[in-house]
């Protein structure tokens, strides 16, 4: 109703071009491929996207170099090519609010997008992937 009304005073374009950048400055989370579910394993690939606050980072998957005794993926070989978002582990505070892991959160705000990193990552639950664990030298921050 308010685009409408703005049309004839010249607005609707403004409010319109506003709704447009809103709509592409909310880029859609990777989804995991199918076949990805319950992966447990080592991810090889190319650092694309970082965020500021340490949340999160996207890869794109060269290689599956290793498979964990836990895994369950079905077809893990389906996430070679794909961009996938892998978020820091949270655990459960002192005072029992979960947040996520420090080391993780310091690592991940280390990364360099064309970076080439292998990182160890798990699914156990929806559609994203946490870390797993870091590396020595991820941990040292080398």
């Amino acid at each position: 109703m308010f685009v409408r009304n703005c049309l004839g005073m010249g607005l609707g374009l403004v409010v319109l071009s506003a709704v447009a950048v809103a709509a592409e400055g909310k880029a859609e989370k990777p989804k995991l491929p199918e076949g990805m579910q319950g992966f447990s394993g080592m991810l090889r690939g190319t650092v694309v996207a970082v965020t500021e606050n340490g949340r999160g980072f996207r890869i794109e998957v060269e290689k599956i170099v290793k498979l964990w005794k836990g895994n369950k993926a079905e077809d893990p070989e389906a996430a070679v090519g794909k961009t996938l978002e892998i978020n820091p582990r949270w655990t459960k505070g002192e005072q029992g609010r979960w947040h996520p892991v420090e080391r993780h959160v310091k690592f991940i705000k280390s990364l360099k997008v064309d970076e080439k990193i292998d990182i160890e990552a798990i699914n156990n639950e929806g559609q994203r992937l946490h870390i797993l664990e870091l590396s020595e030298e991820q941990r040292r921050g080398e």
